[in-house]
């Protein structure tokens, strides 16, 4: 009688920390180590509160910038519609702000992470790689550490420069990019600003992550986090003022 139990090799093991913050410095190594053992709970609980983290450092300066654009906006309407908007505006307390922004913490994340799975599962189905959601998903929730620490370095910059510093909506454009090349142009300036240093290594690692986990080959792969660039960068811009 054959020993089948002997014959089944013990299920591989790895711990779900560990190669999340591999994806720092050694991607290729953790996304291979994901396609082996798909993990993403201890991903998506340390990016959330990196996610809370970054918030709550710019939180002074994103409260400051929202009452001039608060300004902005009411030194556009005429005499009436001011003195009733101004009422409104009154009637907000000032908790609320920090109270959404905490709240958007825990949520923004998830949204992040599902149009990232999303995206990169349409690619791999259009470029012959395994289309897999769950494959999809691990991947968008791993490689979400590089622009969580990224918001977390804008806004310990941004604190350095004191939140009153913080009148336009460039004035949140910190870290190197091409955004720098214009001028004048908040839409334009929005979406250059999606190409700074933090997200092109994103995007590197992203074309890691397709290759390993979803079995896209090169050009594929680099034209799927093409895509998701130019839509997160286009929807932005959109909403840019």
């Amino acid at each position: 009688m054959s020993d089948t139990t002997a014959a089944t090799p013990p299920a591989e093991k790895a711990n779900g920390l560990a190669t999340y913050l591999m994806v720092l410095y050694a991607p290729g190594q953790a996304f291979a180590t994901l396609a082996r053992v798909p993990t993403w709970g201890w991903a998506a609980v340390v990016g959330i509160i990196l996610t809370l983290a970054g918030t709550l450092i710019v939180m002074p300066a994103t409260i400051h910038y929202t009452h001039i654009a608060q300004e902005q906006q009411l030194a556009q309407m005429s005499a009436d519609k001011q003195e009733a908007a101004r009422q409104a505006m009154a009637m907000i307390p000032d908790w609320i702000y920090p109270v959404f922004g905490v709240i958007g913490s825990f949520f923004a994340p998830w949204l992040y992470w599902l149009i990232g799975s999303v995206v990169y599962l349409i690619g791999a189905a259009l470029g012959g790689g395994d289309a897999r959601f769950r494959a999809a998903w691990v991947g968008a929730v791993n490689v979400y550490i590089i622009p969580a620490l990224g918001n977390i370095v804008a806004g310990v910059i941004i604190m350095l420069r004191g939140a009153a510093n913080i009148n336009a909506q460039s004035d949140l454009f910190v870290l190197p990019s091409l955004a720098m090349l214009v001028h004048g142009s908040p839409k334009l300036e929005f979406f250059l600003y999606t190409f700074n240093i933090v997200n092109i290594w994103l995007y590197v690692v992203a074309v890691i992550m397709l290759q390993q986990l979803l079995k896209l080959r090169g050009i594929a792969a680099v034209v799927t986090v093409a895509v998701l660039a130019l839509l997160v960068g286009g929807v932005g811009a959109l909403f840019a003022k």
